[in-house]
């Protein structure tokens, strides 16, 4: 489906607020009673209306309002005014005029308030006006100013409303009564869509009415305290000023250019505006032969909304550009229908395809087309169209003179090839957008610019049988006619030079005439292509003037030369492969050659020359020339090989040891990284690396190449053998040990004591008393390592418990823990105070108690331990006993 936007129609669309309501519009009317001699009555009807909402901010309709009653006279409030007016009556308003093809169309509800009561005023001849004010109406409408202060809603409550009836006076006709406006209803329009909406009213006297747009009145002042019911302020004197509108909406267009009112039957029709809220004013003018009796007002709210219809119908409503019999028609309408096009010839076609469609006519003339979309649903929506059909009409125009001082011309050269047809009006818009007299209806016309620029001027046209079409060019004025000439240039003296000039504007030539200066050897001076041959350096100008006498000139210099300077690089000595950049500077923009002497071959051109040159020597030539004139220089080159580097072979060493590294082929040496070098800056340098390192010898000659040549040693340092002979232990006395050593892939124990095998990883010993024994481990590479470990020889399995510990930070005792003995797994060790209280506990091999709990020292006294664990033969061994703490 297609989507647009809906318009409701709001008589009034908010209620009033305690402190600033959102007033939008209002009706009062009059009507005759009775009258004496000295008096006339009259009855007066106020009606307000509001959407069906309620909030906390948003006020309810009065239960009573003030009539305030002034002389037209001179504006002063009569005796007994203001007249406080219950409220009559109260409705609500659900029904409306909403469109069953809309889905989903917004809730249409309002309420009506009537305040109906008796004035009685004195006979006089200019009539009385009766008023009521509010304030506020909306903050938020799209065609008037918002003037309120957020912050200062006392003073500047923002745009109010004024609703008034004028009463006759003997001036007039005093038994009149005013007209009133049938309808109070909301409808539902789509917005940018065309709408049609019966504003009429009725007159109980039967007099003729004339409807317009009015502007609307503000005015009133704000309601204070909290009761939403509350009466509106009275009244002020007219006269009462007009709401301020933003631009391109006023009190005659409220809603845009592209609706309007037709005065005899308030009918508001047209298209709808983009979405927003309106103040629309519809003033009824009121005659009886002739004669005007007085104006009824009434304003109301249109509210934008969103909305989706089932099928719309759409395409351009016209087609003009008279380009021939063939007509191609667009249709823009729902997607997957069935269209049915009459195409006003008494040709009709049916589709269900929205593409572009061609017809072709038999005649021209101007034909009704309608495009009907789902015609037999009752959601069927029509678009018509007029189509002006007329061989080909083409617009075109010719302009001549750019020159801001002067005139321009415009000139239509447009045809039509209809022999029923001719160009019946132009229209011209120069483009200046400063100026609002920048347009012309002749066929000729003629504009002086106000200055330089680009301008954008649009030629429309149209036949005497409605056909229109546009044709725009966009031109560039000028002060001076834009000038372009040869270059500044070189020029060898024993030549000649064609110099060219030219005066060319967006694309186009412009005519005109040249003439050059000085009169020194040249041929042809005024025109735009002279030839010139100066024996010296010389300026020449020219001086360009078009059709209509503006000038502008410029001027070329020509640089005469006899004898040309060019230069290239000293004689040198390259490396043999090198590509070699060779630069040659002259003395002027010249064309440049390199050639390879002295078989004067041809190895390139311009100021660089990219070449290898070839072992052993090679020399070149820059030859510049300048038509007839010429200058060289020479350079030549020794190609010598770059020095040859050999460095030691890669090696590994272990931590800790040095190596001599090794470089020759050239005269001077550089080793990196240094640190660990002796003398990088010679051929034979002692290194002692602490880990794997890449060493870089880059070596330099003095035989005229100053490559410098590179090569690598990479020394791969063994890490420190990280040799393990284990923890020292407690054995069981009497009891076999094993040895476990670790950190390399060979091993030797010393001494061999007790061993049986001291050279693998695990030996065994049977010694029986305190003994250390001293580990080698060796990696592939042959680097070593050593450990120790001491053995204590205890009685058991059995845990060992010291009876006393003082851990005052002598390094004695410090600790108070087990002694394991033969015990393979430390089930617990826990230590209590006298009381029973934990105050240590491990599972850790060999951990223990230092004297603290919770972070602070212990007591000095008595404390409880128990231990228990797992021997060498999976028996549990439990101990217990006491400890003392001493410090």
């Amino acid at each position: 489906m297609k989507r647009s936007t809906l318009l409701l129609l709001f008589i009034l669309s908010y209620g009033f607020i305690s402190k600033a309501s959102h007033i939008i519009g209002g009706e009062m009317s009059y009507k005759y009673i009775s009258g004496t001699t000295t008096t006339v009555t009259y009855q007066v009807t106020l009606k307000l209306y509001r959407v069906c909402e309620t909030a906390q901010d948003l006020a309810e309709l009065p239960n009573s309002v003030y009539f305030a009653v002034f002389s037209k006279a001179d504006n002063r409030e009569v005796s007994g005014s203001p007249y406080l007016i219950s409220q009559t009556s109260k409705a609500t308003q659900t029904s409306g005029q909403a469109d069953p093809c809309i889905v989903n169309p917004p809730k249409v509800c309002f309420q009506i308030g009537t305040y109906t009561g008796t004035i009685t005023v004195p006979i006089n001849a200019a009539g009385y006006t009766v008023s009521f004010q509010t304030c506020c109406r909306d903050y938020t409408m799209a065609n008037i100013k918002d003037t309120h202060v957020a912050n200062d809603q006392e003073h500047f409550p923002g745009n109010g409303a004024s609703y008034f009836t004028e009463l006759p006076g003997t001036n007039d006709i005093l038994t009149n009564s005013s007209p009133t406006f049938n309808k109070d209803e909301a409808i539902l329009v789509c917005a940018n869509k065309k709408f049609s909406y019966d504003f009429s009213a009725s007159d109980p006297d039967g007099d003729s009415l004339v409807y317009v747009f009015c502007a609307a009145y503000g005015g009133g002042k704000v309601t204070n305290g909290q009761d939403k019911y509350a009466t509106p302020p009275a009244a002020v004197a007219p006269p009462y000023s007009n709401l301020p509108y933003v631009s391109p909406y006023s009190g005659a267009a409220p809603l845009g250019p592209d609706a309007y009112i037709v005065s005899n039957s308030g009918l508001i029709t047209g298209v709808a505006p983009d979405p927003g809220k309106y103040v629309v004013t519809v003033c009824a003018y009121e005659y009886r032969n002739g004669k005007l009796l007085g104006i009824h007002r009434k304003d109301f709210h249109m509210i934008v909304t969103t909305c989706v219809r089932v099928v719309e119908a759409a395409m351009p409503d016209k087609y003009n550009d008279c380009s021939g019999f063939t007509i191609t028609f667009l249709n823009n309408s729902t997607e997957d229908k069935t269209y049915d096009w009459d195409f006003g010839d008494g040709t009709t076609y049916t589709t269900t395809s929205t593409a572009p469609l061609q017809h072709t006519y038999a005649n021209e003339g101007v034909y009704n087309v309608t495009l009907w979309v789902d015609k037999t649903s009752n959601c069927g929506d029509k678009a018509t169209a007029v189509v002006y059909v007329y061989p080909l009409l083409t617009p075109d125009m010719r302009i001549t003179g750019l020159c801001s001082n002067t005139t321009t011309t415009f000139t239509n050269t447009s045809t039509t090839t209809s022999n029923t047809d001719a160009i019946a009006t132009y229209r011209w818009d120069f483009g200046d957008t400063g100026a609002t007299a920048d347009t012309s209806r002749s066929s000729v016309a003629s504009y002086k610019y106000p200055g330089a620029g680009t301008y954008t001027v649009i030629l429309d046209i149209t036949t005497k049988n409605g056909c229109a079409r546009s044709d725009t060019s966009t031109i560039t004025v000028y002060e001076k006619p834009p000038i372009s000439t040869t270059p500044d240039t070189l020029l060898c003296i024993r030549n000649s030079l064609q110099l060219t000039a030219s005066s060319e504007s967006g694309g186009q030539t412009i005519n005109g005439t040249y003439a050059w200066t000085p009169d020194y050897n040249i041929i042809n001076p005024n025109t735009a292509t002279p030839t010139v041959s100066p024996k010296v350096d010389t300026g020449y100008t020219v001086t360009f003037t078009d059709a209509t006498g503006c000038q502008n000139s410029a001027t070329v210099n020509v640089d005469v030369r006899d004898t040309l300077y060019v230069r290239t690089i000293a004689d040198s000595t390259v490396c043999t492969g090198d590509t070699l950049n060779i630069r040659a500077f002259a003395d002027g923009n010249y064309s440049l050659t390199w050639y390879e002497l002295p078989s004067n071959t041809h190895v390139g051109d311009g100021a660089i020359l990219n070449i290898v040159p070839p072992a052993p020597s090679a020399t070149y030539q820059v030859v510049a020339t300048l038509g007839d004139c010429s200058g060289h220089d020479d350079m030549s080159l020794k190609i010598v090989d770059a020095p040859v580097v050999q460095a030691s072979a890669d090696t590994t060493i272990c931590y800790g040891d040095q190596l001599t590294l090794t470089a020759s082929g050239g005269a001077f040496y550089q080793w990196t990284p240094t640190f660990s070098l002796s003398t990088p800056t010679q051929a034979t340098t002692l290194a002692k690396p602490t880990d794997t390192t890449q060493f870089i010898v880059t070596v330099t000659d003095n035989k005229g190449c100053p490559k410098p040549v590179r090569d690598t040693v990479m020394v791969n340092v063994v890490p420190p053998v990280p040799a393990f002979a284990g923890n020292d232990t407690i054995v069981i006395l009497n009891q076999p040990f094993t040895l476990h050593g670790s950190g390399g892939t060979s091993y030797v124990w010393s001494p061999v004591d007790g061993l049986d095998n001291p050279n693998i990883d695990t030996p065994t010993t049977i010694i029986n008393h305190d003994f250390t024994y001293t580990l080698t481990a060796y990696t592939a590479e042959g680097c070593k390592g050593t450990d120790d470990i001491k053995l204590r020889f205890i009685a058991g399995p059995d845990i060992y418990v010291p009876t006393g510990f003082s851990p005052n930070g002598d390094g004695q005792n410090d600790i108070f823990r087990p002694l394991p003995v033969g015990i393979t797994e430390l089930e617990f060790f826990r230590v209590f105070d006298r009381w029973g209280k934990l105050m240590y506990s491990t599972t850790e091999y060999l951990q223990g108690w230092d004297g603290n709990f919770d972070g602070k020292p212990a007591a000095i006294g008595t404390y409880v331990w128990v231990v228990q664990g797992k021997n060498v033969n999976n028996e549990t061994v439990i101990r217990k006993g006491t400890v003392t703490l001493i410090r």
